[in-house]
């Protein structure tokens, strides 16, 4: 750990919020640059995470790509291009709208590459899969992407309710999570990537950016604000140097919800005639096509 990495880690304890917010831009920045190539996009959201690194690209890379999937009128389709606009980088944004015809084809795919009838990590999959076959598609060489963000910093609703126990006890759930994202969440997504023939960059998962943020005290992530709990509260803090607040500070849909994706695969397991109101109605859809077509399935998914 350098010097500048250690003085940064104990001004935390300080609670000197503009210390760490420097560290985290002046790491992220780092990772972003090292990742750029000549033929690069990135995978937008328009929340905080793809913001940031979509604003520390475009440092380096001014006409880097931004790449939104998802079905028109869903929450990432209606929301990024605007964000794009606040970043002053809608004229390099690239929307992908998709249908029900685009996911029901590509669930077989992901199926058959990650060996698993999970419907969360389907879910999850048929977005980035359809992200990175059209970036393909458009000759990009590598997908910059936010993952990782959500589990360093305090992202998820249920870190809110952890944290009602303790900063202990938050800190213990961002490490344990963080602890498991190479046998789960990097490994999926770098096999549905590779699937496609495309390399995903994930800035927020390199080591330094990993020690920072498993350094940075609990309290620095979720936090009380205007009597609401936030969570990613000081990354929040740290990207209102590279953006306005409006995205800063927006809470947004993880992917497959803001995408319409995880909407659709409801519709297509009703559409096959599994009821909503049969528990694991879309697991049981997924058992079907795995059958339909084949696929042999991991026995523990």
């Amino acid at each position: 750990m350098n010097a500048h990495f250690q003085t940064i880690v104990q001004a935390t304890g300080n609670q000197d919020e503009s210390a760490v917010c420097e560290m985290i831009i002046h790491s992220l920045s780092e990772n972003v640059t090292k990742n750029l190539r000549p033929r690069c996009a990135v995978l937008f959201s328009g929340g905080v995470d793809s913001s940031l690194i979509a604003a520390l690209a475009a440092r380096q890379t001014p006409d880097i790509m931004l790449l939104t999937v998802g079905f028109a009128g869903s929450n990432d389709i209606e929301w990024a291009p605007a964000a794009a606009k606040l970043l002053g980088l809608e004229g390099n944004h690239i929307l992908k709208l998709i249908t029900l015809v685009d996911v029901e084809s590509t669930i077989p795919h992901v199926m058959e590459t990650l060996g698993t009838a999970d419907p969360m990590t389907i879910s999850l999959a048929v977005p980035l899969f359809i992200a990175c076959s059209e970036a393909k598609s458009r000759n990009i060489d590598v997908l910059l992407a936010g993952q990782g963000a959500d589990e360093l910093f305090g992202g998820y609703h249920r870190y809110k309710e952890i944290a009602k126990d303790g900063m202990s006890a938050l800190h213990e759930a961002i490490a344990n999570d963080v602890s498991r994202l190479p046998q789960r969440d990097i490994l999926r997504d770098n096999t549905v990537a590779s699937a496609a023939e495309m390399k995903l960059a994930t800035p927020f998962l390199e080591s330094e950016m990993i020690k920072l943020g498993l350094s940075i005290p609990a309290e620095l992530k979720v936090r009380e604000v205007n009597r609401q709990s936030v969570g990613k509260y000081i990354l929040r803090r740290a990207a209102e140097n590279l953006m306005p607040g409006e995205i800063a500070w927006r809470d947004k849909k993880a992917m497959q919800y803001g995408s319409g994706v995880w909407a659709a695969m409801g519709k297509l397991a009703r559409q096959a005639g599994y009821s909503k109101q049969d528990k694991g109605y879309i697991r049981k859809y997924l058992y079907s096509v795995a059958e339909e077509n084949r696929i042999t399935l991991d026995v523990t998914s």
